[in-house]
């Protein structure tokens, strides 16, 4: 184990995630194509953490996405409450 509590072999497949993903969000042209992106990576994140024992890890992805677009609809809804006043 490392220092950081992650064992060698878990460190590389971090890396190797890395590798994979970072290129293709450093690549995206626009927000709308790094958010395709970074919804493709969490996507199969969440496949991988079924895969490896975690039934609900696409239901919580699913919840996360929930959760941050109440949060952006409610801003957008006061933002327009303010410009209508």
């Amino acid at each position: 184990m490392s220092g950081n509590g992650m064992s060698p072999e878990a460190l590389k497949r971090l890396r190797n995630l890395a590798n994979f993903w970072n290129p293709r969000m450093e690549a995206a042209t626009s927000d709308a194509d790094l958010v395709k992106v970074v919804f493709d990576r969490a996507k199969a994140a969440a496949k991988r953490a079924q895969k490896n024992g975690d039934p609900q890890a696409m239901h919580k992805l699913a919840q996360e996405l929930a959760n941050w677009a109440a949060s952006m609809e409610r801003a957008d809804a006061t933002r327009q409450d303010r410009n209508a006043a």
